[in-house]
């Protein structure tokens, strides 16, 4: 079952998640980061880490208000955390629970006392063994999961939610019974084969169904009608607190999961002896969990709210429970699957594609979720991540091949920030303005170009421009394309040294011209040389004229005669 699901659509690649998993149950693929269901302890601090609250817990609210609405028996368990995530009386919270129609409300810390009645029996039957409580799902799966040398030592007692769950399903056979508790892991113990809870919710779904219903806390009394010393059991050491404590045993209590291993780690190395471990997962126990976290409760302000409503020196040894069987078979190994050592020979390979060629390049920054290199490159053995989460190296890759493209590149390139101060330029550019970088990094973009065009840039709102311009100071005609990166603040130009181009237009434009020039030149010789002509014939024809005419004299006077 998926109890903690993952939305992909906002999903930022920033890994968070896997930085905080103490148990790296998450893999990361296509850029997209999953839970692993068979690796997953269900601690809950991804859904609190993801800065786009992109994972969260599944829930059955609309299970219970379908249950409710069938008119069948609802009956609530109500965790004793509430004290602290609500700060009412419990005859407060009940009063709401039945106004939400619920048929009736009652304290998990009932369950509770059977818990800690029969450690006392466990310790009093091997006051020699090391023993772990059983309290705490996600420490359950956690030496189930990656410690099942010590399951033996794993006291074999039902959960306070199981036990109080049975107890209910006794007293009322047809009963619908809903868990309240501020507990991810929760809603996973509630599908165990021999759990009697039938949904499970946590506070802040509660609080979303009174909101809904309109329904506000009364402001009747804050008191304890009915004092429960079990009611401690969500507060660190509150477990033993709670117990009778027999002589000569030590009563230790850790909270969190790296206090956690390290006890663990003793129990299997023989280091401790005869002493009972009451093991939280979350810091300060159940009031330092996910729901209280993502509520901004502070560790001291919940324990504080407890204190109010759970009194040492009240013990409820009167209280009678007997015939309820609290005992559980001893727990089993998980069923996740035991991945192969991969060989020194991978693990080399894989960091050499992460260009960790050598011990000096593995930073171990941890900025891709994981605690060093070495660690990241058996993930992506495994398959759970993959080499570009290694920012580092994709920073120096980027870096790398930005730097050959602006070097490689033909066209001149030069960027300058907000108050205009060349950050960057290439060896093209330098090469038009016959300067080095290390002359121009720093300095105004003025001392080399207009000013004007990055101005203009900056101040409208366009994105980009092109324009052609010619540098009498470098006889040099540019096309340039300013561009304005705004998320970067930086406005680049792209110049591409058209000078030769332009020279020969230039050339050709000349040729041109001369060619017109010729032929104009040839034209007008032509009409001077028709011109002569015409004026030549002109005379010709005029002689040619006279002399037939004469001739014609000539001949009409001959026959006269």
């Amino acid at each position: 079952m998926n109890i903690l699901q993952f939305e992909k659509v906002n999903c930022k690649n920033c890994y968070k998640c896997v930085r905080y998993c103490p148990v790296k149950a998450i893999e990361v693929k296509n850029h997209y980061a999953q839970i692993l269901t068979e690796e997953c302890i269900l601690c809950g601090i991804c859904t609190i880490v993801c800065p786009q609250k992109t994972k969260g817990a599944i829930s059955e609210t609309e299970e219970v208000k379908a249950a409710i609405r069938s008119g069948r028996q609802v009956i609530a368990s109500v965790a004793p955390s509430f004290f602290a995530y609500y700060s009412v009386s419990f005859q407060v919270l009940r009063e709401a629970l039945l106004q939400l129609n619920f048929s009736e409300a009652y304290e998990t810390a009932e369950g509770a006392y059977l818990v800690k009645s029969e450690y006392e029996r466990l310790i009093a039957e091997q006051p020699e063994k090391v023993m772990i409580s059983s309290c705490c799902s996600s420490v359950n799966l956690l030496i189930r999961k990656y410690y099942p040398g010590i399951l033996s030592n794993l006291a074999p007692v039902l959960t306070p939610m199981q036990i109080h769950s049975k107890l209910l399903k006794e007293r009322h056979p047809e009963a619908v019974i809903v868990f309240i508790s501020p507990c991810i892991s929760k809603k996973a113990e509630r599908y165990h084969q021999k759990s009697m809870v039938d949904y499970t919710i946590n506070f802040e779904e509660l609080a979303v169904l009174l909101e809904e219903a309109g329904i506000s806390f009364s402001q009747g009394s804050h008191g304890c009608e009915d004092q429960y010393r079990s009611r401690s059991f969500p507060v660190g050491g509150g477990i033993l607190s709670s117990m009778r404590q027999a002589e000569n045993h030590s009563y230790l209590s850790v909270s969190g999961y790296q206090a956690c291993v390290e006890a663990i780690r003793d129990v299997e190395s023989g280091a401790l002896s005869d002493c009972f471990i009451e093991m939280s997962l979350c810091e300060g126990s159940c009031i330092g969990g996910p729901s209280f976290r993502d509520k901004g409760y502070s560790l001291l302000s919940a324990r504080m709210r407890m204190d109010r409503h759970v009194h040492p020196s009240d013990y409820d040894e009167d209280y009678n429970l007997s015939g309820i069987d609290s005992t559980r078979p001893v727990f089993s190994a998980s069923e996740k699957g035991v991945r192969a050592v991969p060989t020194e020979a991978q693990i080399t390979a894989i960091l050499q594609k992460m260009g960790k060629r050598n011990k000096a390049d593995e930073l171990n920054c941890s900025m891709c979720g994981y605690a060093s290199c070495r660690d990241k490159a058996i993930a992506v053995i495994f398959g759970k991540a993959e080499i570009t989460m290694c920012l580092p190296f994709m920073k120096e890759r980027a870096e790398s091949f930005s730097n050959q493209i602006m070097k490689i590149t033909p066209n001149a390139i030069l960027a300058v920030d907000m108050d205009l101060n060349v950050q960057h330029i290439n060896n093209a550019a330098c090469n038009i303005f016959r300067l080095v970088q290390e002359d121009i990094i720093g300095q105004p973009v003025s001392r080399i170009l207009d000013e004007f065009d990055f101005v203009y840039l900056l101040t409208s709102d366009i994105g980009h421009y092109e324009k052609n311009t010619y540098l009498a100071e470098y006889n040099a005609y540019l096309n340039q394309i300013f561009l304005f990166d705004k998320a970067g603040s930086m406005v680049v130009c792209i110049m591409k040294d058209i000078t030769a181009e332009r020279q020969r237009k230039n050339a050709i434009m000349k040729k041109k011209i001369q060619a017109a020039a010729m032929a104009d030149d040839i034209v007008d010789k032509q009409l001077r040389i028709v011109h002569e002509i015409a004026s030549i014939l002109g005379e010709t024809a005029a002689e040619t004229q006279i002399a037939i005419h004469d001739l014609k004299g000539t001949i009409l006077m001959d026959d006269e005669e």
